[in-house]
């Protein structure tokens, strides 16, 4: 399933992109639920409390907090995302740059350029799913990019994933589980309890990892050479 947040602070353009996305959706066989808001400060508040959608439709030009004030706000914490434009310029529609999927819609085509543009958007959020671990736990459920995981620890019989952003997540799944899921060469195991991420990984000193938290977390001894070796592997450096 696909969430998608439209936002526009026309109703009539909410309603018929929504109508487009439906039968977008009904065509590509996929799920698509939409979140509308005709108040961009709305969508703001959702993104403040933490709320992340697949993919964004954004109008340019709307009172008090314009699509591209939102747009930055959304890629500060997720970079990844796909977002679209739109846009009653056709000026800006037609000379709209292309880059990272992202797109410019003119309302005056939407039959014609959103086709084209929800193509690659979900093309974008596809790709961008691959990099997100989802965790159930009781009746939360999660969603944390790879990059925002520092490292993940077994605690008695369940799992801490600790995270830049979200603090620690709890969950019921094995660690062995987890980490094939991941599946990144940035995450190694230092004991067979927790595995970290490099990239939030400062140094190795002596028989302790030091996190760019500044938590240190021991290696097990039996462990040590394979994870001195990976970490020189991914850092650029011949073991």
């Amino acid at each position: 399933m696909y969430h998608v947040a439209i936002c526009d602070d026309e109703v009539v353009f909410i309603d018929k992109i929504s109508e487009l996305l439906q039968k977008y959706a009904k065509k590509k066989k996929l799920n698509f639920q939409l979140h509308t808001f005709s108040d961009p400060s709305a969508l703001q508040d959702e993104i403040i409390d933490g709320s992340v959608y697949d993919i964004y439709l954004l109008d340019v030009e709307m009172p008090g907090l314009d699509g591209f004030s939102l747009a930055k706000q959304i890629k500060t914490s997720h970079p990844l995302v796909p977002i679209l434009f739109l846009t009653s310029h056709i000026e800006m529609s037609r000379e709209g740059y292309k880059v990272d999927a992202l797109r410019y819609v003119s309302k005056l085509s939407l039959n014609e350029e959103l086709i084209e543009a929800l193509d690659a958007a979900q093309a974008e959020a596809e790709k961008a799913e691959k990099n997100f671990l989802t965790v159930t736990y009781y009746h939360d459920i999660v969603r944390i990019p790879y990059d925002e995981i520092l490292y993940v620890q077994r605690v008695m019989r369940y799992l801490e994933i600790h995270t830049s952003r979200q603090g620690i997540v709890n969950t019921g799944r094995g660690i062995k589980e987890i980490f094939k899921k991941i599946g990144d060469e940035r995450f190694v195991f230092i004991s067979r309890s927790c595995f970290v991420n490099l990239d939030h990984v400062q140094q190795l000193s002596q028989a302790f990892i030091e996190m760019d938290t500044d938590e240190s977390l021991p290696i097990s001894r039996k462990m040590l050479p394979g994870v001195k070796s990976t970490i020189l592997q991914v850092w650029g450096e011949e073991p």
